[in-house]
């Protein structure tokens, strides 16, 4: 240990500069070659998570479907009655077959063009489930879920 606190350091020889170079670039080239394989294995996992995600996003609204479709049959009285009145609406036009389908077309027209761009933003992924064919009674719970008000959803249909 004498030895040690003898030896002035400015009195040492300097490093050779092509082996610093060279110890330099391997460090560089170490640390470059673990973060690009640390990044591509997190990549991975995310992509992974991302796609295990979706697949218990697709499960939910299945079991929410099913479950809307179970209250559906437990409440038959409201459904049935609602599908009355849209068939008794219905049965007059048909009987009329000129006058009605101009009159019918002429209202049609102008109801749909409005509401479209009255459409709230927050609400489209509720009418993309509804055009898929999810059940309105899953949708409206789903609406619920997210603390949005379900009948607004009625006005478009």
């Amino acid at each position: 240990m004498d030895t040690l606190d003898t030896v002035q350091k400015h009195e040492l020889p300097p490093t050779n500069q092509k082996r610093m170079v060279a110890f330099i670039n391997h460090f560089i080239v170490s640390t470059v070659t673990f973060l690009n394989k640390f990044a591509s294995d997190c990549e991975t996992r995310f992509v992974n998570y991302e796609q295990k995600i979706q697949n218990l996003e697709a499960s939910l609204m299945i079991v929410e479907a099913k479950l809307a479709s179970i209250d559906v049959l437990k409440q038959p009285d409201n459904t049935t009655a609602i599908e009355g009145n849209k068939q008794s609406a219905i049965a007059p036009s048909t009987t009329e077959t000129k006058p009605v389908p101009e009159q019918e077309s002429l209202p049609d027209v102008p109801a749909n063009q409005p509401a479209a761009p009255e459409r709230d933003p927050k609400y489209e992924s509720y009418f993309k489930m509804l055009h898929v064919g999810v059940p309105l009674g899953a949708v409206k719970n789903k609406i619920v879920s997210e603390g949005l008000d379900p009948d607004y959803i009625d006005q478009f249909l």
